[in-house]
């Protein structure tokens, strides 16, 4: 096996070239959308699972929830394991071990084993996941490379729109009466896939071979699961506790940044290397990542909310219901890859306007339309939130890793992971929570259709935070294209 140093691609190339780019892409991407599409897929299994396992609302919140916050956790020290031990290494343990975890969750008979199986999972994917965008840097030439990065962003934001539609179609065909089992077993022969293709095609390559940041990483690790608790209520800590645990949060990622400030002092390999955020670009550009996927998932988890439970319709009729968000998403996401960066700043914030009109026209249907009328109404709204989503979500994370330094492109990758899955758990945990309290004990489709436009007038706030952070991160975009180049190449 031909082991890479570092991330030049003239030493992938005769390797790669033997086994096809394509099928090295091929493996990788698949990963990724298999990754996205397992926790957004489990939006429309929260009704299944209180009916077959008994499990509380809560419970099935920590099951897309616990997903996500392991995963969110420990992605920083996946993308450091790689780097040492080897990214083609790592990522096949990931991949066997998420196949693996995915038939462990299939077979769960109860909500606490299945929440372990979660959050298990998670961390498999955290060594899985991080490794895609390292591979693409050393096996990859930069012209196919810069298109690798293009695919790489539709990839994630396409998993998590396609997959309550593929989840939705997947339970209602309900192969051998499984259930929402169906949605992890998929997994078990897409996963024996990736991990064939990545053992024939992928080759080896490392990072530097620094000592692990051991302690950093617990720190982080331990910053993360506790603000996530405080978000999401339910999930771990009572009302009464979150104030102290808001204060251990700062306490921690003070001790944590102290700690990465010394290493990088010392020229040692820190978790999180503090040089990435002396670029302001990137930092700006992670908050705008933070508040345009908070807004997308916890989005999704709503409608999954109110349809099912408000509407009482099937997962199937759910999931017919989100695809011409999906289709949206995929038709200007084919589109967005091919603007001049002369005219992305504009088509970006007119793919935020597009968001916020669809989630106000969800929110007047929701609160006046008739309930025969609305789902023949709400595909419209849909559609456009669809679009919306798609014109940004390509552009703004090749923008932002094109921020980064080069020598850092594995660190920013990982870090870009962390904030994309921080968001997604953290936008289930309290738009549900939000939904849960202004539904209180209420049932009915009136209580609900309330609940859920209050909750949405919230999702419009996140949006257009989104746009003002994308508007500022946008202004330079034909500087921020110029060093996308500088890092491909």
């Amino acid at each position: 096996m031909r082991t890479l140093r570092g991330t030049p691609a003239p030493e992938a190339a005769p390797r790669t070239a033997a086994a096809g780019y394509g099928m090295v892409l091929v493996s990788i991407l698949t990963a990724t959308f298999v990754g996205g599409f397992d926790s957004s897929s489990m939006l429309l299994a929260a009704p299944a699972l209180r009916s077959a396992l008994g499990a509380s609302f809560a419970q099935t919140q920590l099951v897309v929830a616990g997903y996500t916050m392991s995963y969110a956790v420990a992605l920083m020290t996946g993308g450091r394991l790689g780097d040492a031990f080897g990214r083609r290494r790592v990522f096949l343990c990931g991949a066997a071990g998420f196949t693996l975890t995915s038939a462990i969750c299939a077979l769960a008979g109860s909500p606490a084993v299945l929440i372990v199986a979660r959050v298990v999972q998670g961390l498999t994917a955290a060594l899985m996941l991080p490794q895609v965008l390292a591979i693409i840097h050393a096996s990859l030439p930069a012209p196919v490379r810069r298109r690798a990065v293009g695919l790489y962003g539709v990839t994630i934001g396409l998993a998590w729109v396609a997959g309550p539609v593929c989840g939705g179609i997947l339970m209602a065909w309900n192969p051998f009466d499984l259930g929402w089992r169906a949605l992890f077993l998929v997994n078990v022969p897409i996963g024996a896939l990736v991990v064939a293709g990545a053992w024939r095609a992928v080759p080896e390559s490392h990072g530097p071979r620094t000592r692990l940041d051991v302690t950093g990483a617990a720190l982080l690790g331990a910053a993360l699961f506790l603000l996530l608790s405080v978000l999401g209520r339910s999930l771990v800590l009572a009302p009464p506790h979150a104030v102290a645990a808001l204060g251990a949060v700062g306490i921690l990622l003070a001790l944590f940044w102290a700690r990465e400030r010394r290493l990088e002092a010392r020229s040692l390999s820190p978790v999180v290397p503090p040089r990435l955020f002396r670029e302001g670009r990137f930092a700006r550009g992670l908050a705008a990542v933070l508040a345009f996927y908070a807004g997308n998932q916890g989005f999704l988890a709503l409608l999954s909310y109110y349809v099912q439970d408000g509407l009482e319709r099937s997962p199937l009729v759910t999931s017919l219901l989100f695809s011409p968000l999906s289709a949206g998403f995929a038709l200007a996401s084919a589109v967005g890859g091919r603007i001049p960066a002369a005219t992305e700043r504009r088509t970006v914030l007119g793919g935020i306007a597009l968001m916020a009109t669809g989630l106000l026209t969800f929110t007047a249907v929701v609160s006046c339309a008739p309930v025969s009328l609305q789902l023949a109404v709400l595909p419209a709204a849909l559609g456009m939130l669809g679009l919306g989503q798609g014109l940004v979500a390509g552009p703004l994370i090749s923008l932002v890793l094109s921020a980064a330094p080069a020598e850092d492109s594995g660190a920013a990758s990982a870090l870009l992971l962390t904030v994309t899955q921080l968001s997604h758990a953290c936008s289930v945990a309290v738009i549900g929570s939000v939904f849960s309290a202004l539904l209180g004990g209420a049932s009915g489709v009136a209580a609900h259709a309330r609940a859920a436009s209050a909750t949405a007038l919230v999702v419009v706030g996140v949006c257009l935070l989104a746009g003002l952070l994308l508007r500022r991160l946008f202004s330079g975009s034909g500087a921020a294209r110029q060093s996308g180049d500088r890092v491909a190449a």
